[in-house]
């Protein structure tokens, strides 16, 4: 047995664990036996000082030799003497074994060799009157119910060197948390790093028991979340079989500018997720924008398989579109005349397998330069258009000044929206926002001193028209960028409402001057979008991603051959199609299981947005006839599953995406085409944000990058 010293110093007492043959240590416990006894005077004098309490808090580990034999060896609290282990792996061991603080004020600790002892029962002497106390290692309220009964001042410093390890604990705890919520206070407000160490920063936690971080440990600590971050999103897409790449070209209010790269996937669940991979300044050499998309695709083991869609956006500028519809604001400053976005594009498309195109970006340019087209063809609704245009922009510029943004905020209880020559539909919102507020122009202008810029009936009959034609663009372009619409399968029965919504308008009583553009306008989104519109072999992706999203199916088919004016494919036809892809795409992957026989009544609900005419509420389906087969030849027993399938799908009343997990051979596929997304969504890495980094922290301080992605990416729980 060991050898139980006897105990002076409360900072003496030690836990080790040793690896004797039984007869030895049986030896060795009486022979220490008998030398205690001969130590021991009777009872022990206690005294215990301020100096020594204050010792005892301070976290110092207290363990002590008792009597071990081979059941209490296995023991969590033990190990074996092995080989040496590495520093990390003794520092954990030495935590895991460290005993509990009443052992402070008790000594000769022993097991109970009682047969009706329960196992882990323990006996040691208590320091003060040498009392033995029985109880376990892991229940010390005996040992603690003695000091207090018998030594009320032993109690009191037990007590206080407890609270005070306990409260040591806490408040590391809370520091460690304190300094992560000031890291992300910094990246959120794009703050400088100097910021923690500036005397207002640091009077705000005055007469506290928070720490402030120097700047130092900030960078330390952004340093350290930003590979955290970076390790965990190669953890998630290394185990995701598809992705879409989002690339974006953001130019700044520098001298440089930025290619902005994302990945966005879906889950087993058909939950859309992204991540900001990648945010590079460069100052016009294309080929550093390659060579950050060649590291960026092996870093991630990005290939021509996983990559089921590649979209790339320029962050157009439409400065001079502004100019033609008559709207001058104040000067901005435009960074991409150095370099040619539509040559920069190109090679990145090139540099990117399966290349898709923008939506939103397409149908940006129908409101914005096909508009603009048709309306030079009338020179009075021009020259009437330029007129309006020049009223409405002399309020918005009005909204620079910061008195007479006093006034309007004062008279309106908010500021006016101005437009923004990066996004062209915020000219859209703008004028909204006038005509939300058109009884109060008057006396707006007035008291803004634009005397020759009060606004007419006619002109906000005008403003009307212009807002009811453009509606159904603006909410399409909304549509698609809503976290529940983010799905390849949305883009066709989106254009295709978007042509109904447009028919209708040309029909509305309420356009007068723009009743001709309505309709036009119709023709030029259907040349825009002339591959989806009339269902060609280009937009056979589009269509089965549709075909596979449970809430859609083939709804829009009949009336999107109403809109059509050419001959398109037919049910059967798109049918056929979609089994040809599930049989080539199960053989790919080696897919093969039959789904499970499930009759389950499911609620049916229809997305409010999709305007498909009549047609809608007569066949889901279009002319598929369900009890028909299917004239393709049942060759192999794969393609008999997959019409089955297939068939039973269309027929399936649930809407979720849930029901796919009953047609397996569905399933994948569906993740796969219904993963790239309708339009380049870049998210947090927009140009107002990159700018307001790139502004506000200096270039020296810290990575810009590394702060623009951690914000970017703070919502992800990266």
């Amino acid at each position: 047995m060991l050898n139980i010293c006897q105990v002076k110093d409360t900072n003496s007492i030690k836990l080790e664990a040793v690896d004797l043959q039984f007869a030895m240590e049986q030896s060795n416990w009486e022979q220490a036996q008998n030398s205690t006894e001969q130590q021991q005077d009777g009872i022990f004098a206690w005294e215990m000082t301020k100096k020594q309490l204050k010792t005892s808090s301070e976290g110092t580990e207290f363990t002590s030799n008792f009597d071990v034999d081979p059941d209490i060896r296995k023991a969590k609290f033990l190990q074996r003497p092995e080989k040496r282990k590495p520093q990390r792996t003794m520092e954990k061991d030495k935590k895991e074994t460290r005993l509990p603080e009443v052992f402070r004020y008790f000594g000769s600790i022993q097991r109970v060799k009682e047969p009706r002892a329960k196992p882990g029962a323990i006996i040691a002497t208590c320091n003060a009157c040498g009392t033995r106390i029985r109880g376990f290692l892991t229940v010390t309220s005996n040992f603690i119910k003695h000091l207090r009964v018998k030594h009320v001042k032993i109690h009191a410093a037990f007590i206080g060197s407890k609270y005070a390890i306990e409260e040591a604990a806490t408040e590391e705890q809370q520091s460690d948390s304190f300094e992560h919520r000031v890291m992300c206070y910094i990246i959120d407000n794009a703050l400088p790093l100097a910021t923690v160490e500036s005397p207002s920063f640091l009077n705000l936690f005055k007469n506290t028991n928070l720490r402030v971080m120097n700047q130092a440990r900030l960078k330390s600590h952004l340093d350290e979340r930003f590979l955290q971050m970076s390790d965990s999103i190669k953890q998630q897409l290394a185990s995701q079989k598809y992705v879409c790449i989002t690339t974006n070209i953001c130019s700044n209010s520098s001298e440089y500018n930025y290619f902005v790269y994302s990945c966005h996937w879906l889950d087993e669940k058909f939950q859309r997720h992204s991540a900001a991979l990648a945010c590079r300044r460069f100052s016009g050499d294309y080929a550093q924008v390659l060579e950050t998309i060649r590291k960026i695709n092996n870093v991630y083991a990005f290939n021509n398989l996983k990559i089921v869609g590649s979209i790339t956006n320029n962050d157009r500028n439409y400065s001079k579109a502004f100019q033609e519809f008559g709207i001058d604001l104040k000067k901005e400053i435009n960074n991409q005349d150095h370099i040619n976005v539509d040559d920069l594009k190109e090679l990145i498309c090139e540099a990117l397998p399966n290349r898709m195109e923008c939506a939103n970006e397409i149908l940006n340019i129908v409101a914005s330069t096909d508009f603009l087209k048709l309306l030079s063809r009338d020179k009075n609704l021009k020259e009437r258009h330029l007129k309006i245009m020049a009223k409405c922009s002399a309020l918005w510029r009005k909204c620079f000044c910061s008195p007479s943004a006093q006034i309007i905020a004062a008279l309106l209880g908010e500021a006016l929206v101005c437009p923004s020559r990066n996004r062209w539909f915020s000219i859209y919102d703008s004028i909204c926002c006038i005509l939300l507020h058109k009884d109060k122009l008057g006396e707006l202008c007035s008291q803004l001193a634009l005397h020759n810029s009060c606004f007419s009936a006619s002109d906000l009959q005008y403003l009307e028209e212009y807002r009811i034609l453009m509606s159904p663009i603006a909410t399409t372009i909304e549509f698609l960028r809503m976290e529940s619409n983010l799905y390849y399968g949305c883009l066709i029965p989106a254009l295709t409402s978007l042509c109904v919504k447009l028919k209708r308008v040309s029909d509305v009583l309420e356009l007068i001057d723009l009743k001709s553009l309505a309709f036009e306008l119709q023709v030029e989104l259907k040349q825009r979008f002339s591959n989806y519109i009339q269902l060609a072999a280009e937009a056979n992706h589009a269509i089965i991603a549709s075909v596979l999203c449970p809430g859609i199916k083939m709804r829009w088919l009949n009336v999107l051959a109403k809109l059509s004016a050419h001959e398109q494919r037919s049910a059967r036809e798109i049918q056929q199609m979609v089994i040809a892809e599930v049989v080539r795409h199960a053989k790919a992957t080696e897919n093969v299981g039959q789904s499970a026989a499930m009759e389950t009544a499911y609620t049916t609900g229809k997305d409010d947005f999709y305007e498909f005419d009549e047609m809608d509420d007569v066949c889901e389906t279009s002319d598929l006839d369900m009890s028909q087969p299917s004239p393709l030849p049942a060759a192999t027993k794969l393609i008999e599953n997959a019409e089955s399938q297939l068939l039973d799908y269309l027929k399936d009343p649930c809407t979720s995406f849930e029901t796919l997990a009953k047609y397996p051979l569905l399933q994948d596929l569906a993740l796969k085409y219904n993963t790239p997304l309708t339009s380049a969504n870049e998210g947090a890495l927009t140009k107002p944000h990159i700018n307001r980094y790139n502004q506000i922290t200096n270039l020296a301080d810290y990575s810009v990058e590394k702060l623009i992605l951690l914000k970017a990416n703070y919502n992800n729980n990266y």
